[in-house]
């Protein structure tokens, strides 16, 4: 681990201590032009109603920040504290901006519903108060169409090859091996993690402590797509009375039956379970004025380049109630929406943020919710065809790339010291359950030879920042300057004699310059 060196961190700051009392989170970062530009979610502490995105923007040369502004909110003036509006993130390209968030209609994240607001800017773009824009505070809803059969479809047929299964059965390594994840091409992969005792131990925990919250309303539905599935299940289904007794009934079960055929049932539960949530409550594909309720935007937006040399917009969303993530993507510049044919399915992969490679491929990173699933890492997905379907969800190869209770962000590195044919990446992520360091790493998704596929390369992870004890830091947001720089926003809480406050912050790392 190589620690702090070539950062300077600074607060984006003003004269209301009450602003930065609490409620900050969920940052993001772009540059405009010359200026960096930070947006993010704000409550009020005090009445607990203010509930906007706010943004600033600054020269990284001096950092004197403009004056703060609100760009969106609720659509109540953000004076309805339970309908929050989150998560900000924007898209800036030829003068048009397109700021993305998510408002909940009856404080659940179950009900949250993606908004949009599109603005014009000037080519010397100043600060946030420059914009014009055209439509109004509140936003418009993100729409979009989508066959819900088929999109069910594809991820129910996912489930049964979803790392670690391989055709329904346990199978770790050989399900990692044949993954399309790390490769160029589609392909198998020539390195697989260990899975060892330990490991195994950790992944029943992690499925028994999901599987003991799943609503007990959802049972008879979750027993009968079981049946149907697998009619022979019928006297080990009969004994299942509450998810909450699914490691009582597992103990019971293991002397009669060998310990992967338990293994497989239980991820059937919990998949069987998400499919079910996904047909009958925010997810339900046959109601399309629903469909968009439940999505979540974390990362930002991205364009990629297409074979034929065309453009398309990428927007990652991810849901909290299913615990899985999609791809919304765009052919005309943000004007119409589409979904991937496929989820990045997975069983709490969540907060995708995306990369292009040299040979056009992307892979996605995604935060696990239920680490001991993923090997306690992060967990990848790759796209062969610009976004439109996607591999189920791996843990990554590095075991040193975790991320617990807080985001994650990776970019393609444009102007860095390395060779630009190896795809460059760094990816910024909090490895430890406080939240109080974080970590840049270096990949490399290299070139192939004659057909073979090679896993990704890693520098050593350095640590950008350690904050102190009761301080929290989380949420990474990052951009590259032109000389290769890299600024990273994230939420900072600080506690002090003064109290707490939680503040947005700037880090700025200068290792990667060439």
């Amino acid at each position: 681990m190589i620690m702090r060196e070539n950062t300077k961190l600074v607060f984006i700051d003003n004269d209301n201590r009450d602003f930065w009392a609490s409620g900050n989170h969920g940052s993001s970062i772009s540059f405009l032009g010359e200026k960096l530009l930070v947006s993010w979610s704000h409550k009020h502490a005090h009445d607990g109603q203010s509930s906007a995105i706010y943004a600033s923007s600054a020269d990284p040369v001096d950092y004197a920040w403009r004056p703060l502004a609100k760009i969106a909110d609720n659509g109540e003036g953000g004076a309805v504290s339970k309908y929050p509006a989150t998560n900000p993130v924007f898209h800036c390209d030829a003068g048009k901006m397109r700021l993305f968030w998510q408002v909940t209609s009856d404080g659940t994240q179950a009900s949250a519903q993606l908004r949009m607001r599109a603005g014009n800017m000037s080519d010397a773009f100043d600060s946030i108060h420059s914009v014009g824009w055209t439509t109004p505070v509140d936003g418009d809803p993100l729409t979009t169409s989508v066959s819900g059969d088929d999109f069910l479809n594809a991820a129910a047929a996912l489930y049964p090859n979803a790392w670690p299964l391989l055709n329904g059965a346990f199978e770790p390594k050989k399900s990692f091996e044949k993954a399309p994840s790390f490769s160029s091409e589609k392909g198998h992969n020539l390195a697989a993690p260990d899975v060892d005792a330990a490991a195994i131990d950790a992944m029943i925990d992690a499925l028994f402590a999901r599987i003991r919250e799943f609503d007990n309303t959802y049972l008879k539905d979750v027993k009968q797509q079981l049946l149907e599935n697998r009619p022979a299940l019928r006297p080990i289904l009969d004994r299942l009375r509450r998810f909450s007794d699914i490691l009582r009934f597992f103990d019971a079960l293991h002397a009669h039956m060998r310990r992967n055929t338990l293994i497989v049932f239980l991820y059937m539960v919990y998949d069987t379970y998400n499919m079910v949530v996904m047909r009958l409550t925010v997810f339900n594909m046959f109601s399309p004025d629903r469909y968009e309720r439940g999505w979540q935007t974390r990362s930002q937006p991205q364009k990629i380049r297409l074979e034929n040399g065309a453009d398309r917009l990428l927007l990652p969303v991810h849901s909290d109630v299913v615990n899985l993530s999609v791809v919304l993507y765009s052919d005309d510049d943000g004007a119409h929406w589409h979904y991937a044919e496929t989820p990045i399915l997975g069983r709490g992969t969540v907060e995708p943020s995306i990369v292009q490679r040299p040979s056009g491929k992307l892979t996605a990173f995604l935060r696990t919710k239920a680490p001991g699933l993923y090997l306690d890492r992060i967990a990848v997905s790759d796209s062969c065809d610009y976004g439109i379907t996607w591999s189920p969800a791996v843990p990554i190869l590095n075991a040193s790339i975790k991320s617990r209770k807080s985001g994650i962000s990776a970019l393609s590195l444009k102007h860095s010291r390395f060779d630009p044919s190896l795809g460059p990446f760094v990816v910024i992520y909090t490895p430890d359950e406080d939240c109080r360091n974080l970590h840049l790493c270096v990949g490399f998704f290299g070139t192939t030879a004659g057909g073979g596929n090679r896993p990704l390369a890693w520098l050593e992870p350095v640590c950008l920042e350690q904050a102190d004890n009761d301080c929290r830091i989380g949420d990474p947001s990052v951009t590259e300057g032109d000389d290769g720089t890299l600024y990273i926003s994230c939420s900072y809480r600080v506690s002090n004699g003064d109290g707490v406050s939680e503040k947005i912050c700037v880090i700025q790392y200068d290792g990667l310059k060439g």
